[in-house]
Protein backbone atom coordinates (compact mmCIF):
# COMPACT_ATOMS: atom_id res chain seq x y z
CA UNK A 1 0.00 0.00 0.00
CA UNK A 2 1.21 3.48 -0.78
CA UNK A 3 1.42 5.86 2.15
CA UNK A 4 -0.51 8.55 0.29
CA UNK A 5 -3.65 8.97 2.38
CA UNK A 6 -5.63 10.61 -0.40
CA UNK A 7 -5.08 7.65 -2.72
CA UNK A 8 -5.69 5.12 0.05
CA UNK A 9 -9.03 6.58 1.10
CA UNK A 10 -10.17 6.91 -2.52
CA UNK A 11 -9.27 3.28 -3.19
CA UNK A 12 -11.25 2.29 -0.08
CA UNK A 13 -14.22 4.24 -1.46
CA UNK A 14 -13.87 2.51 -4.83
CA UNK A 15 -13.74 -0.91 -3.18
CA UNK A 16 -16.98 0.01 -1.36
CA UNK A 17 -18.56 1.11 -4.66
CA UNK A 18 -19.19 4.66 -3.43
CA UNK A 19 -20.44 6.98 -6.18
CA UNK A 20 -19.42 10.60 -6.86
CA UNK A 21 -17.01 11.06 -3.95
CA UNK A 22 -13.65 11.57 -5.68
CA UNK A 23 -13.89 15.40 -5.55
CA UNK A 24 -15.42 15.44 -2.06
CA UNK A 25 -13.37 13.03 0.06
CA UNK A 26 -10.19 15.16 -0.26
CA UNK A 27 -12.04 18.05 1.42
CA UNK A 28 -12.68 15.87 4.46
CA UNK A 29 -9.06 14.71 4.57
CA UNK A 30 -7.90 18.33 4.42
CA UNK A 31 -10.37 19.14 7.20
CA UNK A 32 -8.73 16.49 9.40
CA UNK A 33 -5.32 18.00 8.68
CA UNK A 34 -6.58 21.51 9.44
CA UNK A 35 -8.11 20.19 12.68
CA UNK A 36 -4.72 18.84 13.77
CA UNK A 37 -2.97 22.07 12.85
CA UNK A 38 -5.56 24.01 14.86
CA UNK A 39 -4.66 21.89 17.87
CA UNK A 40 -0.99 22.71 17.35
CA UNK A 41 -1.86 26.39 17.20
CA UNK A 42 -4.46 26.72 19.95
CA UNK A 43 -4.57 23.73 22.31
CA UNK A 44 -1.84 25.03 24.59
CA UNK A 45 -4.64 27.09 26.15
CA UNK A 46 -6.90 24.29 27.34
CA UNK A 47 -9.97 24.98 29.48
CA UNK A 48 -10.36 21.31 30.35
CA UNK A 49 -6.87 20.38 31.59
CA UNK A 50 -7.22 18.43 34.88
CA UNK A 51 -3.98 20.03 36.12
CA UNK A 52 -5.20 23.62 35.75
CA UNK A 53 -8.99 23.51 35.83
CA UNK A 54 -10.68 24.59 39.09
CA UNK A 55 -11.66 21.77 41.43
CA UNK A 56 -15.03 20.25 40.56
CA UNK A 57 -15.14 21.71 37.03
CA UNK A 58 -15.50 19.77 33.78
CA UNK A 59 -12.23 18.24 32.52
CA UNK A 60 -11.10 16.00 29.65
CA UNK A 61 -8.67 13.57 31.23
CA UNK A 62 -6.57 12.24 28.38
CA UNK A 63 -6.83 14.56 25.42
CA UNK A 64 -4.08 13.69 22.91
CA UNK A 65 -4.16 17.21 21.47
CA UNK A 66 -3.24 19.02 24.68
CA UNK A 67 0.25 20.57 24.87
CA UNK A 68 2.16 23.54 26.30
CA UNK A 69 3.90 24.96 23.20
CA UNK A 70 3.37 28.48 21.90
CA UNK A 71 1.02 29.23 18.97
CA UNK A 72 2.71 29.27 15.55
CA UNK A 73 0.14 30.89 13.24
CA UNK A 74 -0.92 34.44 14.14
CA UNK A 75 -1.67 36.47 10.98
CA UNK A 76 -2.33 40.16 11.73
CA UNK A 77 -1.19 39.42 15.31
CA UNK A 78 -4.31 37.37 15.91
CA UNK A 79 -4.49 33.75 16.99
CA UNK A 80 -5.94 32.10 13.90
CA UNK A 81 -8.47 29.28 13.94
CA UNK A 82 -7.87 26.86 11.05
CA UNK A 83 -10.74 24.38 11.39
CA UNK A 84 -12.55 23.45 8.17
CA UNK A 85 -16.24 23.01 8.90
CA UNK A 86 -18.15 21.37 6.07
CA UNK A 87 -21.73 21.63 4.81
CA UNK A 88 -22.84 18.95 2.35
CA UNK A 89 -25.75 20.21 0.27
CA UNK A 90 -27.86 17.65 -1.56
CA UNK A 91 -31.36 16.34 -2.08
CA UNK A 92 -32.73 13.36 -0.16
CA UNK A 93 -31.07 10.23 -1.48
CA UNK A 94 -28.07 12.11 -2.85
CA UNK A 95 -25.56 10.41 -0.56
CA UNK A 96 -24.89 13.18 1.99
CA UNK A 97 -24.84 10.72 4.87
CA UNK A 98 -22.48 8.38 3.02
CA UNK A 99 -19.65 10.87 3.46
CA UNK A 100 -20.37 11.41 7.16
CA UNK A 101 -20.63 7.66 7.75
CA UNK A 102 -17.41 7.00 5.84
CA UNK A 103 -15.45 8.90 8.48
CA UNK A 104 -17.56 8.96 11.64
CA UNK A 105 -20.09 6.11 11.75
CA UNK A 106 -19.89 4.16 14.99
CA UNK A 107 -17.70 1.05 14.64
CA UNK A 108 -17.18 1.42 10.87
CA UNK A 109 -16.01 5.04 10.33
CA UNK A 110 -12.33 5.38 9.52
CA UNK A 111 -11.95 8.07 12.22
CA UNK A 112 -14.17 6.36 14.81
CA UNK A 113 -12.25 4.91 17.72
CA UNK A 114 -13.56 3.07 20.77
CA UNK A 115 -10.51 4.27 22.74
CA UNK A 116 -10.91 7.97 21.91
CA UNK A 117 -12.04 8.80 25.44
CA UNK A 118 -8.75 7.35 26.66
CA UNK A 119 -6.61 9.63 24.53
CA UNK A 120 -6.29 7.56 21.36
CA UNK A 121 -7.39 9.06 18.06
CA UNK A 122 -10.23 11.53 17.65
CA UNK A 123 -13.62 11.64 19.29
CA UNK A 124 -16.36 11.38 16.66
CA UNK A 125 -20.11 11.63 16.98
CA UNK A 126 -23.09 11.74 14.64
CA UNK A 127 -25.35 14.03 16.65
CA UNK A 128 -29.03 13.94 17.44
CA UNK A 129 -31.78 14.78 14.93
CA UNK A 130 -33.00 17.47 17.31
CA UNK A 131 -31.01 19.63 19.70
CA UNK A 132 -31.57 22.74 21.80
CA UNK A 133 -29.15 25.59 22.33
CA UNK A 134 -28.68 24.43 25.94
CA UNK A 135 -27.96 20.88 24.77
CA UNK A 136 -25.39 22.16 22.32
CA UNK A 137 -23.67 24.87 24.38
CA UNK A 138 -24.92 24.54 27.93
CA UNK A 139 -26.86 26.38 30.61
CA UNK A 140 -26.33 26.92 34.35
CA UNK A 141 -28.15 25.80 37.50
CA UNK A 142 -29.06 28.02 40.43
CA UNK A 143 -25.50 27.73 41.74
CA UNK A 144 -24.11 29.04 38.46
CA UNK A 145 -22.62 25.67 37.44
CA UNK A 146 -22.88 24.41 33.87
CA UNK A 147 -25.40 21.59 33.80
CA UNK A 148 -24.95 18.24 32.08
CA UNK A 149 -22.55 17.63 29.20
CA UNK A 150 -23.26 20.11 26.38
CA UNK A 151 -21.97 18.76 23.07
CA UNK A 152 -19.69 21.70 22.28
CA UNK A 153 -17.82 21.09 25.52
CA UNK A 154 -17.93 17.30 25.52
CA UNK A 155 -16.75 17.06 21.89
CA UNK A 156 -13.85 19.50 22.20
CA UNK A 157 -11.04 18.23 19.98
CA UNK A 158 -13.36 15.92 18.05
CA UNK A 159 -15.53 15.78 14.95
CA UNK A 160 -19.23 16.46 15.47
CA UNK A 161 -21.57 15.50 12.64
CA UNK A 162 -25.22 16.25 11.96
CA UNK A 163 -27.02 14.40 9.19
CA UNK A 164 -29.27 17.44 8.81
CA UNK A 165 -27.97 20.89 9.68
CA UNK A 166 -31.55 22.08 10.18
CA UNK A 167 -31.54 20.23 13.53
CA UNK A 168 -29.37 23.13 14.68
CA UNK A 169 -30.58 25.99 12.50
CA UNK A 170 -34.25 25.29 13.25
CA UNK A 171 -33.49 25.20 16.97
CA UNK A 172 -32.20 28.76 16.69
CA UNK A 173 -35.70 29.90 15.66
CA UNK A 174 -37.39 28.55 18.80
CA UNK A 175 -38.03 30.74 21.82
CA UNK A 176 -35.99 28.55 24.15
CA UNK A 177 -33.02 28.50 21.78
CA UNK A 178 -32.90 32.04 20.42
CA UNK A 179 -29.16 32.27 21.11
CA UNK A 180 -28.25 29.18 19.05
CA UNK A 181 -27.18 31.11 15.95
CA UNK A 182 -24.90 33.53 17.79
CA UNK A 183 -23.26 30.82 19.84
CA UNK A 184 -22.82 28.64 16.77
CA UNK A 185 -21.15 31.44 14.81
CA UNK A 186 -18.64 32.28 17.54
CA UNK A 187 -17.88 28.64 18.34
CA UNK A 188 -17.14 27.89 14.67
CA UNK A 189 -15.22 31.11 14.12
CA UNK A 190 -13.01 31.38 17.18
CA UNK A 191 -13.91 28.41 19.38
CA UNK A 192 -15.48 30.60 22.09
CA UNK A 193 -18.69 29.92 23.95
CA UNK A 194 -19.53 32.95 26.03
CA UNK A 195 -22.98 33.85 27.32
CA UNK A 196 -24.27 35.54 30.45
CA UNK A 197 -27.24 34.03 32.27
CA UNK A 198 -29.12 35.10 35.36
CA UNK A 199 -27.42 32.53 37.59
CA UNK A 200 -23.95 32.77 36.05
CA UNK A 201 -21.79 32.47 32.94
CA UNK A 202 -21.48 29.74 30.35
CA UNK A 203 -17.91 30.40 29.29
CA UNK A 204 -15.31 28.08 27.76
CA UNK A 205 -13.29 27.41 24.60
CA UNK A 206 -13.97 24.46 22.33
CA UNK A 207 -12.12 22.96 19.34
CA UNK A 208 -14.70 20.68 17.69
CA UNK A 209 -14.95 20.54 13.91
CA UNK A 210 -18.49 20.44 12.49
CA UNK A 211 -19.55 18.38 9.46
CA UNK A 212 -23.21 18.47 8.46
CA UNK A 213 -25.63 17.74 5.63
CA UNK A 214 -28.41 20.00 4.41
CA UNK A 215 -31.13 19.99 1.77
CA UNK A 216 -31.12 22.77 -0.86
CA UNK A 217 -34.56 24.04 0.15
CA UNK A 218 -33.44 24.39 3.77
CA UNK A 219 -30.04 25.85 3.07
CA UNK A 220 -29.43 29.16 4.78
CA UNK A 221 -26.19 31.12 4.76
CA UNK A 222 -27.36 34.26 6.47
CA UNK A 223 -25.42 35.91 9.29
CA UNK A 224 -22.01 34.81 8.13
CA UNK A 225 -22.39 31.03 8.01
CA UNK A 226 -20.78 31.13 4.56
CA UNK A 227 -17.59 32.41 6.22
CA UNK A 228 -17.41 29.39 8.51
CA UNK A 229 -18.14 26.51 6.12
CA UNK A 230 -16.71 24.85 3.09
CA UNK A 231 -19.66 23.88 0.93
CA UNK A 232 -19.86 20.55 -0.87
CA UNK A 233 -22.60 20.47 -3.49
CA UNK A 234 -24.04 17.11 -4.60
CA UNK A 235 -25.98 17.50 -7.83
CA UNK A 236 -28.40 14.80 -8.96
CA UNK A 237 -29.23 13.54 -12.44
CA UNK A 238 -30.88 10.48 -14.01
CA UNK A 239 -27.40 9.14 -14.81
CA UNK A 240 -26.29 9.46 -11.19
CA UNK A 241 -29.49 7.81 -9.96
CA UNK A 242 -28.68 4.84 -12.18
CA UNK A 243 -25.07 4.79 -10.94
CA UNK A 244 -26.35 4.67 -7.35
CA UNK A 245 -28.59 1.71 -8.10
CA UNK A 246 -25.78 -0.18 -9.85
CA UNK A 247 -23.50 0.52 -6.88
CA UNK A 248 -26.15 -0.73 -4.45
CA UNK A 249 -26.34 -4.00 -6.37
CA UNK A 250 -22.58 -4.39 -6.08
CA UNK A 251 -22.60 -3.50 -2.37
CA UNK A 252 -25.35 -6.01 -1.65
CA UNK A 253 -23.39 -8.76 -3.41
CA UNK A 254 -20.16 -8.29 -1.48
CA UNK A 255 -18.62 -11.67 -0.65
CA UNK A 256 -17.43 -12.64 2.86
CA UNK A 257 -13.84 -12.45 1.61
CA UNK A 258 -14.40 -8.94 0.26
CA UNK A 259 -16.05 -7.83 3.51
CA UNK A 260 -13.08 -9.13 5.49
CA UNK A 261 -10.65 -7.30 3.21
CA UNK A 262 -12.62 -4.06 3.56
CA UNK A 263 -12.70 -4.41 7.36
CA UNK A 264 -8.94 -4.91 7.40
CA UNK A 265 -8.47 -1.90 5.14
CA UNK A 266 -10.67 0.24 7.41
CA UNK A 267 -8.54 -0.69 10.43
CA UNK A 268 -5.35 0.21 8.58
CA UNK A 269 -6.74 3.60 7.58
CA UNK A 270 -7.81 4.22 11.16
CA UNK A 271 -4.27 3.40 12.31
CA UNK A 272 -2.86 5.84 9.77
CA UNK A 273 -4.88 8.75 11.15
CA UNK A 274 -4.01 7.85 14.74
CA UNK A 275 -0.33 7.63 13.82
CA UNK A 276 -0.52 10.97 12.02
CA UNK A 277 -2.10 12.58 15.05
CA UNK A 278 0.60 11.20 17.34
CA UNK A 279 3.42 12.28 15.03
CA UNK A 280 1.92 15.75 14.77
CA UNK A 281 1.66 16.24 18.52
CA UNK A 282 5.02 14.56 19.13
CA UNK A 283 6.95 16.92 16.88
CA UNK A 284 4.88 19.96 16.02
CA UNK A 285 5.85 22.39 13.25
CA UNK A 286 7.21 25.69 14.49
CA UNK A 287 5.87 27.89 11.70
CA UNK A 288 4.10 28.05 8.34
CA UNK A 289 5.39 29.22 4.95
CA UNK A 290 3.05 29.64 1.97
CA UNK A 291 4.53 29.15 -1.49
CA UNK A 292 4.33 31.88 -4.15
CA UNK A 293 2.11 29.77 -6.43
CA UNK A 294 -0.51 29.43 -3.71
CA UNK A 295 -0.33 33.14 -2.91
CA UNK A 296 -1.01 33.89 -6.57
CA UNK A 297 -3.93 31.46 -6.65
CA UNK A 298 -5.84 33.24 -3.86
CA UNK A 299 -5.34 36.57 -5.64
CA UNK A 300 -7.51 35.54 -8.60
CA UNK A 301 -10.71 37.55 -9.05
CA UNK A 302 -13.05 34.60 -8.48
CA UNK A 303 -11.80 34.20 -4.90
CA UNK A 304 -13.53 36.82 -2.79
CA UNK A 305 -11.58 38.59 -0.09
CA UNK A 306 -13.42 36.98 2.82
CA UNK A 307 -12.86 33.53 1.28
CA UNK A 308 -9.07 33.64 1.08
CA UNK A 309 -8.72 32.56 4.71
CA UNK A 310 -10.90 29.51 4.05
CA UNK A 311 -8.66 28.43 1.20
CA UNK A 312 -5.55 29.03 3.33
CA UNK A 313 -7.02 26.61 5.85
CA UNK A 314 -7.61 24.08 3.09
CA UNK A 315 -4.00 24.39 1.94
CA UNK A 316 -2.70 24.04 5.51
CA UNK A 317 -4.83 20.94 6.04
CA UNK A 318 -3.53 19.45 2.81
CA UNK A 319 0.09 20.09 3.78
CA UNK A 320 -0.52 18.38 7.12
CA UNK A 321 -1.70 15.22 5.34
CA UNK A 322 1.12 14.75 2.81
CA UNK A 323 4.76 13.74 3.15
CA UNK A 324 6.78 13.49 6.31
CA UNK A 325 6.98 17.15 7.23
CA UNK A 326 7.43 16.11 10.89
CA UNK A 327 11.18 15.98 10.28
CA UNK A 328 11.22 19.66 9.40
CA UNK A 329 10.94 22.87 11.40
CA UNK A 330 8.40 24.57 9.13
CA UNK A 331 5.20 23.46 7.45
CA UNK A 332 5.72 24.28 3.76
CA UNK A 333 2.43 24.96 1.98
CA UNK A 334 3.08 24.53 -1.73
CA UNK A 335 0.57 24.41 -4.58
CA UNK A 336 1.04 21.04 -6.29
CA UNK A 337 -1.30 19.75 -9.00
CA UNK A 338 -3.55 17.84 -6.60
CA UNK A 339 -3.98 20.75 -4.19
CA UNK A 340 -4.75 23.02 -7.14
CA UNK A 341 -7.44 20.55 -8.23
CA UNK A 342 -8.95 20.42 -4.73
CA UNK A 343 -9.03 24.21 -4.50
CA UNK A 344 -10.57 24.62 -7.95
CA UNK A 345 -13.28 22.01 -7.27
CA UNK A 346 -14.20 23.50 -3.90
CA UNK A 347 -14.29 26.99 -5.40
CA UNK A 348 -16.61 25.77 -8.16
CA UNK A 349 -18.95 24.07 -5.69
CA UNK A 350 -18.92 27.16 -3.52
CA UNK A 351 -19.84 29.40 -6.45
CA UNK A 352 -22.65 27.05 -7.53
CA UNK A 353 -24.28 27.30 -4.11
CA UNK A 354 -23.58 30.87 -3.05
CA UNK A 355 -24.28 32.47 -6.41
CA UNK A 356 -27.80 31.08 -6.54
CA UNK A 357 -28.92 33.94 -4.33
CA UNK A 358 -26.95 36.44 -6.41
CA UNK A 359 -28.63 35.17 -9.57
CA UNK A 360 -32.04 35.46 -7.87
CA UNK A 361 -31.50 39.11 -6.87
CA UNK A 362 -29.86 40.01 -10.19
CA UNK A 363 -32.75 38.52 -12.19
CA UNK A 364 -35.41 40.10 -9.97
CA UNK A 365 -34.08 43.63 -10.36
CA UNK A 366 -32.34 43.51 -13.73
CA UNK A 367 -32.39 46.88 -15.50
CA UNK A 368 -34.12 48.51 -12.56
CA UNK A 369 -33.29 51.27 -10.08
CA UNK A 370 -34.22 50.30 -6.52
CA UNK A 371 -34.02 52.40 -3.32
CA UNK A 372 -31.40 50.81 -1.10
CA UNK A 373 -33.83 50.67 1.82
CA UNK A 374 -36.24 48.63 -0.34
CA UNK A 375 -33.41 46.36 -1.53
CA UNK A 376 -32.29 45.70 2.06
CA UNK A 377 -35.85 44.76 3.01
CA UNK A 378 -36.33 42.48 -0.01
CA UNK A 379 -32.99 40.70 0.41
CA UNK A 380 -33.79 40.16 4.09
CA UNK A 381 -37.05 38.50 3.01
CA UNK A 382 -35.68 36.50 0.06
CA UNK A 383 -32.20 35.52 1.25
CA UNK A 384 -31.47 36.34 4.89
CA UNK A 385 -34.40 34.94 6.87
CA UNK A 386 -35.70 38.45 7.68
CA UNK A 387 -32.41 39.48 9.27
CA UNK A 388 -31.84 43.14 8.22
CA UNK A 389 -28.27 43.27 9.55
CA UNK A 390 -27.40 40.13 7.57
CA UNK A 391 -29.06 41.67 4.50
CA UNK A 392 -26.83 44.77 4.68
CA UNK A 393 -23.73 42.56 5.01
CA UNK A 394 -24.91 40.45 2.09
CA UNK A 395 -25.13 43.53 -0.15
CA UNK A 396 -21.61 44.58 0.85
CA UNK A 397 -20.15 41.13 0.27
CA UNK A 398 -22.04 40.00 -2.83
CA UNK A 399 -23.21 43.07 -4.79
CA UNK A 400 -20.69 45.84 -4.12
CA UNK A 401 -17.96 45.51 -6.73
CA UNK A 402 -20.06 43.70 -9.34
CA UNK A 403 -19.73 45.32 -12.77
CA UNK A 404 -23.51 45.34 -13.21
CA UNK A 405 -24.31 46.91 -9.82
CA UNK A 406 -24.04 50.61 -8.95
CA UNK A 407 -25.09 52.76 -6.00
CA UNK A 408 -25.73 56.49 -6.36
CA UNK A 409 -27.60 59.42 -4.84
CA UNK A 410 -29.96 60.95 -7.44
CA UNK A 411 -29.98 64.71 -7.93
CA UNK A 412 -33.27 66.24 -6.85
CA UNK A 413 -34.67 69.69 -6.54
CA UNK A 414 -35.85 70.87 -3.12
CA UNK A 415 -34.95 69.71 0.33
CA UNK A 416 -36.35 66.20 0.11
CA UNK A 417 -34.29 63.34 1.49
CA UNK A 418 -31.82 61.99 -1.05
CA UNK A 419 -31.60 58.29 -0.33
CA UNK A 420 -29.20 55.86 -2.01
CA UNK A 421 -30.49 54.14 -5.15
CA UNK A 422 -29.18 50.80 -6.41
CA UNK A 423 -28.95 50.21 -10.16
CA UNK A 424 -28.88 46.77 -11.78
CA UNK A 425 -27.68 46.17 -15.32
CA UNK A 426 -26.37 49.56 -16.46
CA UNK A 427 -22.81 50.42 -17.33
CA UNK A 428 -22.99 54.20 -17.27
CA UNK A 429 -22.36 55.03 -13.65
CA UNK A 430 -24.41 57.70 -11.93
CA UNK A 431 -27.77 58.69 -13.38
CA UNK A 432 -29.21 62.14 -12.93
CA UNK A 433 -32.70 61.72 -11.51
Amino acid sequence: MTDDIFDRVQRYCDDNHLVDVADKVPVFICSIGAHMFNAVNKCSMCDFDPLTAPEGSFVIEDCPLRHTDYPIYTPASRLADTRINILIRGQKGSGKNVLLDLFCAENTGILWNSEAAGGVGFKTMIGANSITEAGMFGSVNEEGEIMGRPLARDMCGGFLCFEEFSSMSDAGKKDHSVDMKNQLLTSLDSGRVNKAMKAGWVKYNTRFTLWAGTQPARFELESGLDRRFFIIDIAMSPEKELAYKIAQNSQASTTPQERAALASEMIELRKWFIDRQQKTMGKKPKGVVFGEDFEQWVLQESVRSFESDLFRRMAIGYAMMIGEWVDKELLMVDLDDRLRGILEETLKMRRNVMDEDIRLIRTTYWEKDVPRSVLVKDIARLVCDNDYSASKRWIEEHLIGQAWFTEFIPKRDGRGRKGVVCRFGYEDGVMNG
